[in-house]
């Protein structure tokens, strides 16, 4: 594992599909070695689908999703 990468989510839908795209777009750069990545998402209660869609659009990404919105230093922890 190259690198780990933990992303707290509440309500943010688009901005996480887009932030992830971009995280797993970037794993390789300039025909260096594909870096290997493991991604979190924390998801705090988001009711905007995007834990439904994490599952869906990026079944690589380890999904936590907690039942109501702990705030980012709970969830990051």
């Amino acid at each position: 594992m190259d690198l780990s990468i933990i992303i707290v989510n509440w309500n943010t839908q688009q901005l996480l599909r887009d932030c992830l795209g971009s995280v797993i777009a970037s794993r390789q750069k300039d025909n260096r070695r594909t870096l290997e990545l493991e991604i979190f998402v924390v998801d705090n209660g988001s009711s905007d689908g995007s834990p439904e869609m994490v599952e869906r659009e990026f079944p690589g990404v380890i999904l936590v999703r907690n039942a109501e919105n702990r705030g980012f230093a709970a969830a990051n922890n």
